[in-house]
């Protein structure tokens, strides 16, 4: 089982907190001073007055590479360690929020770490089942990056968006109005694997729309529109291809998968597109990648803009509730503003985005 340190003088005031983390996670209470970061820790939670008076122990805990959580009793403690922290929980705890940051986080340090384990050959043994979705997985990703590929504004855009949704899916999955669409780790994890595909279907669009460093034409627009339907109808004929075994085992991942490609420009009061369907008519999946989509679109450069701040996406997605999003979608994205902030900047550190449209990770053999 996975663990995770929570270093504080005061046990019993995070009690709560352990009670929610329990489920899922070892607990190892702590103190600062006899704090030891072993093999199977993934996380280290701290109190933020330890934090504000121990800065060098506190950097210490960052050079192990882990995610370092505050806990605050108000939001104006942050601030004072946030340029170190990874993030942080303000009392008192709720469960989705608790549960949403540290399984986001604990999961993009798994990724990191493993990037810079090279040697596969020292990788443990795994099970034929696990080969298997091991395999899928690096098969949806490549699809996937063929359309970064194409369109070399995305940078790592396919990944950032996967995590914000997963993030989303985290804390909803607690809310009545959700938790039977998201009812168990599994889904979750499919919604996180189909994020990847949503803009698959840029792969039809033509260069000159898809790179255009203007203002596409009102002609243009609707054609760059299409690349919905164009990702909907490439999952659809890979489905039809399966046999008939294969096609019911991959039920729901192709169900979620044409959902999130086609609906994901979709919006709350029916003014997307391509179907122009409007509230719990968007699929669950599609109403989170809007939410997703639209903030990292805002934070990043793309040839026709330049990239804006966090505080100004976050404006925009607020403004959009019950217009272009969901208003349960927007109040989580709000919980997890601070997430959504991180993630970004540490998926930028680790896999920075490609900003030469001819640089290529490709070396040409002797």
């Amino acid at each position: 089982m996975k663990s995770i340190a929570i270093i504080s003088s005061e046990f019993p005031q995070v009690q709560p907190l352990t009670d929610i983390l329990s489920h899922d996670y070892l607990i190892k209470n702590s103190q600062l001073e006899r704090f030891h970061a072993d093999s199977p820790l993934r996380a280290i939670l701290i109190d933020a007055a330890i934090a504000a008076d121990a800065p060098t122990q506190l950097a210490q805990l960052q050079r192990t590479n882990l995610p370092i959580i505050v806990l605050c009793q108000h939001e104006t403690q942050y601030p004072t360690v946030a340029d170190i922290a990874t993030d942080y929980l303000v009392q008192p705890w709720h469960t989705s929020t608790v549960m949403a940051k540290i399984n986001t986080h604990v999961h993009i340090a798994e990724i990191v770490q493993g990037s810079f384990n090279g040697d596969i050959n020292n990788t443990p043994q795994l099970s034929d089942r696990e080969q298997l979705n091991a395999a899928q997985e690096a098969a949806i990703l490549c699809l996937a990056s063929v359309a970064r590929i194409r369109d070399h504004a995305t940078g790592n855009h396919i990944l950032r968006t996967q995590h914000y949704v997963k993030a989303l899916a985290e804390y909803l999955r607690y809310h009545p109005d959700y938790q039977a669409d998201l009812d168990n780790n599994a889904t979750i994890e499919l919604f996180y694997k189909t994020a990847s595909l949503h803009d698959i279907g840029k792969v039809a669009i033509p260069d000159a729309i898809l790179q255009k460093e203007g203002e596409l034409t009102p002609d243009e627009y609707e054609i760059m529109k299409k690349h919905t339907c164009f990702g909907f109808d490439a999952i659809h004929s890979a489905q039809k291809l399966l046999p008939h075994e294969a096609r019911n085992s991959a039920c729901s991942f192709l169900r979620y998968a044409q959902q999130v490609t086609l609906s994901h420009h979709e919006r709350w009061d029916g003014s997307g597109y391509p179907q122009g369907i409007a509230g719990d008519e968007i699929p669950v999946v599609a109403r989170l990648m809007a939410v997703a989509d639209v903030y990292d679109a805002i934070i990043s450069r793309r040839p026709y803009k330049h990239a804006m701040s966090h505080e100004a996406a976050a404006n925009i997605i607020v403004q959009g509730s019950g217009s272009l999003f969901d208003p349960r979608v927007v109040t989580a994205f709000s919980d997890l503003q601070e997430t959504f902030r991180k993630v970004s900047i540490i998926l930028e550190e680790y896999f920075p985005s490609l900003a030469d449209p001819n640089e290529s990770f490709y070396c040409e053999l002797p």
